[in-house]
């Protein structure tokens, strides 16, 4: 039966309920500037009535309440909002890693510029003209001979930085594994401890608050697809596209049993890829290499490094290999013991879906592809003037080439970009440059210094040369010496550069699918630009896609300090409320109880 007493309880629940609030609205308030917070908020609900209907109990017109109560302390999130945001945060990842690195191609190459390489390579083929115009100059030819060893000079240093930077790119990788595996050994700890947290009855907020901080950060790097299990516990594993994560159980968070998961660790080297013998189901060539890596990406200890070796890869896992940088491992790091007989060896090849590390991995494919291109015009230089200034389709003992190896013991097949540069011999002594036809032309014979120039105007087969002949397809054909760059058909063949010895004339016919050595140049520039902008406009159209949905999830979990204090309001006076209520009470009983004194 209701009461005194009775209304009594009441106020007090009322009064602790409010009060209750009240805690909930100062850890907002608290916590308003506080990175990755959700807005909390108290669930109030009335208690269990008073006077339920029973055999024993005799219903009172309707049910008389006995308060109030909060039943939970919640989170204001939503899921959804979740997702979109890190979605979006992995492909904003992937294109501000590959802007950082385009951006610093572009100024390596700096063109348009006075001292680019398309600059230096017109003036080059220009100075050729000079000298046929006084072919019995030596002024003439060591201004050729000096743009000569500027072009080369130029390429070797362009080739260098975009070494260089590669090599930044593939320290940036290291130290974003390391960062990740970190993220990762936090957000299992917190999954631990939330899952703990819920099994006692409570409601582990903050800490769930700092897991989704973590698993938004960990969106930057790639990106991922989380499963809600019991208890607010998690699995976590990266976003594949169906059928591409290569091995089974990918989790990298798990609720249970949380010690089976996978690690990233970072591959410091490759070896040459060899042949294994063996070719897939499409009949292609397959490859055994030696890789060496660090555990989980820490290169703190030699006693981190490990060595295996993977087999039976096909082009594009050893293509993801070199470039990616990154393998499975189990939580600490050790070799993935897998069953070949129903996973291969390209399985344990980590390729990011989408965030910093697909932008590594895909912008350091763009730097060898540079490099690839700048080492085809680096050959086709060597291989068309040195066949013309000698006068030889094939190299020859004591010939005087133009351009040579500088590296020792490799041939001029062999030059690349990095180790173009102008004979020696030339630069010592400038009349040794031959002008003329042969040795015994008059000085006033142009021939060669004149076809030499005409080489800037003529298509060439340079999109066809190889510098990677480890890894040439089997049913492609590559120029890979001067006799095959003068041709015009395939198998390649010497059947565009004559020289009648009776006439003293050289002939020089254009490939027909070939280009011009400046156009070709541009083109590479050109693919940079393209490249390099849409890069920056994917990163502007995320920010502002960002903006968006990060407004619109901070509008609904944030704090705000003009509603927190309406609700301060609202709880204070009904905490007071509560409190006059048990004023009341205390006057009514001691009317009741002095009074009868009386």
């Amino acid at each position: 039966m209701s009461g005194l007493f009775s209304i009594f309880n009441v106020a007090n629940r009322g009064m602790s309920t409010q009060q209750r609030a009240i805690n909930v609205t100062s850890h907002n308030i608290a916590n308003a500037n506080t990175a990755g917070y959700s807005r909390q908020r108290a669930a109030i609900e009335t208690t269990r009535p008073f006077g339920m209907p029973s055999l024993n109990n005799t219903a009172e017109p309707g049910q008389m309440g006995t308060g109030s109560q909060v039943s939970v302390i919640e989170r204001v999130r939503d899921s959804f909002l979740d997702y979109q945001v890190r979605n979006e945060t992995s492909t904003y990842g992937e294109f501000a890693a590959r802007d950082k690195f385009l951006s610093e191609v572009e100024g390596i190459f700096n063109e348009p510029s006075d001292t680019g390489i398309s600059t230096l390579i017109g003036k080059f083929f220009d100075s050729w003209h000079v000298l046929a115009g006084n072919a019995q100059s030596s002024n003439a030819r060591t201004i050729v001979i000096q743009q000569g060893a500027a072009l080369a000079d130029t390429l070797n240093h362009t080739s260098t930085q975009l070494n260089k930077l590669k090599e930044n790119v593939q320290q940036t990788i290291s130290n974003t594994v390391f960062e990740v595996n970190d993220i990762l050994d936090q957000i299992g700890q917190l999954n631990q401890q939330i899952i703990g947290v819920k099994v006692a009855g409570q409601m582990p907020n903050d800490l769930m608050d700092r897991r989704d901080l973590l698993l938004d950060e960990l969106s930057t790097k790639f990106n991922i697809k989380i499963d809600k299990k019991n208890f607010e516990g998690i699995d976590v594993e990266p976003s594949f596209p169906k059928g591409e994560n290569g091995i089974d159980d990918a989790f990298i968070i798990k609720d249970s049993p949380n010690h089976k998961v996978k690690r990233l660790s970072y591959v410091d080297s490759v070896s040459e890829p060899e042949l294994s013998g063996s070719t897939d189901k499409d009949g292609n060539a397959l490859y055994n290499v030696k890789i060496t890596y660090y555990k989980l990406g820490s290169k703190l200890s030699e006693s981190n490094k490990v060595e295996m070796e993977l087999k039976d890869l096909n082009a594009e896992d050893l293509k993801n290999l070199q470039d990616g940088r990154l393998i499975w491992t189990d939580s600490k790091g050790e070799k993935l013991d897998i069953d070949t007989s129903k996973e291969t060896y390209g399985g344990l090849i980590f390729k990011a879906p989408g965030g910093e590390l697909e932008g590594y991995r895909t912008v350091q494919t763009d730097i060898n592809n540079y490099i690839d291109q700048i080492d085809k015009i680096a050959k086709a230089l060597a291989f068309s003037v040195n066949t013309i200034v000698t006068g030889n389709t094939t190299p020859t003992d004591g010939e005087i080439a133009f351009f040579v190896n500088s590296e020792k013991g490799k041939s001029e097949s062999e030059i690349t970009a990095a180790s173009i540069t102008v004979n020696k011999k030339l630069i010592d002594d400038v009349m040794l440059l031959q002008a003329g036809f042969d040795k015994d032309a008059g000085p006033s014979d142009n021939t060669r210094a004149l076809a030499v120039g005409q080489l800037r105007n003529l298509n060439m087969n340079i999109q066809k040369i190889t510098t990677n002949l480890e890894l040439s397809d089997g049913g492609k054909k590559y120029i890979t010496s001067r006799s095959e760059m003068f041709s015009n058909s395939e198998p390649y063949e010497n059947n565009y550069f004559k020289q009648d010895a009776v006439n003293k004339t050289i002939v020089i016919k254009p490939a027909d699918k070939g280009m011009k050595i400046d156009n070709y140049f541009k083109d590479v520039i050109d693919r940079l630009g393209v490249q390099g902008g849409e890069a920056k406009r994917m990163v502007k159209n995320q920010e502002t896609l960002l903006q968006s949905f990060t407004q619109t999830r901070e509008s609904i979990s944030g704090v705000s300090i003009d509603e927190e204090m309406a609700n301060l309001i609202q709880y204070q006076h009904a905490y007071q409320a509560n409190a006059k209520i048990i004023s009341t009470v205390d006057e009514l009983l001691d009317v009741v109880i002095n009074g009868l004194r009386r």
